[in-house]
């Protein structure tokens, strides 16, 4: 008997299926699987972080730069210590993490917005003071911004940018060193810290129930969102207002401020107390 190799049989290595499919097959799934691995452990590092004991967060705030350059003027110096003055009156009500002391920035920007920062930090801009009108509108945002705080919802966010820097450097060196370089850079600009709108009702929640125990009312939160909502654009082009930015929008907060005083059992209105008289002097101003 005779042995011998027989030749394949024709067109055995050949697909019936065009090569660039199967390339867009892969292509296709390696981008799933890294869009899921980031979601993952972008929700695991936001879980983790503000979980970290909080001196941790005040140590690394205490290495970047300011966020906002104290006031030049006598009259911004004034509107700072009004501000303030008002925090800690406020943040007295709210259950603080140990060691976080609330610091209250003053920027005379006209920008109208106000947010919460790392290391217990907060920033007022002029614009969004001298659309309030009341001590009480006011008191609504500063004690949204302390219930930001007070969540650490600033250590989630920048758990959330740090854990993309870091899928990222797995698939691309250079792509990870620089995203992780601008999150860090940026640690502590409101750019990163866009909070998610369930952390947004809970800051608002926090804070109406500061208003109850320090007003009686709820008629602060109920002004404070008449005049966001007055605002050219406010729930339209909402990334125009700043400080809705991934806000619920402003018609829906209405219905949880009627909701909320039921929940609290106070009054939806009530007297106002007026503002501070050197934020009350920036009243009037064109944002």
């Amino acid at each position: 008997m005779r042995l011998e190799n027989r030749q394949p049989a024709e067109g055995i290595n050949s697909s019936s299926e065009h090569p660039l499919k199967e390339l867009a097959w892969l292509l296709g799934g390696s981008v799933a699987l890294v869009v899921a691995l980031v979601f993952a452990v972008s929700l695991s590092a936001q879980w983790i972080a503000p979980r970290i004991p909080y001196r941790y967060e005040a140590r690394l705030a205490a290495s970047l730069p300011p966020i906002a350059a104290a006031p030049s003027s006598e009259q911004g110096r004034a509107v700072q210590g009004e501000l303030q003055a008002l925090a800690d009156r406020l943040a007295a009500r709210l259950d603080l993490p140990e060691g976080m002391q609330v610091r209250v920035g003053y920027s005379e920007e006209k920008t109208i917005n106000a947010f919460a920062t790392l290391g217990g930090q907060t920033v007022f801009y002029r614009g969004l003071l001298a659309r309030l009108d009341s001590e009480d509108a006011l008191a609504m945002v500063m004690a949204h911004e302390i219930a930001h705080l007070r969540h650490r919802h600033a250590s989630a966010a920048l758990g959330r940018g740090v854990a993309v820097g870091v899928i990222l450097s797995v698939i691309s060196a250079e792509l990870g060193r620089s995203s992780a370089a601008g999150v860090l850079n940026q640690a502590g600009l409101a750019t990163l810290l866009s909070f998610n709108r369930d952390q947004e009702r809970e800051a608002d929640n926090d804070a109406m129930a500061v208003l109850a125990q320090e007003y009686g009312h709820l008629g602060g939160a109920v002004d404070l969102f008449r005049i966001m909502a007055g605002l050219p654009g406010a729930d339209g082009a909402v990334a125009q207002v700043e400080l809705l930015r991934t806000h619920p929008l402003t018609r829906n907060r209405r219905q949880a401020i009627e909701e909320g005083a039921r929940r609290l059992g106070v009054a939806l209105d009530g007297q106002r107390r007026p503002l501070p008289p050197a934020i009350a002097a920036l009243r009037g101003e064109s944002g």
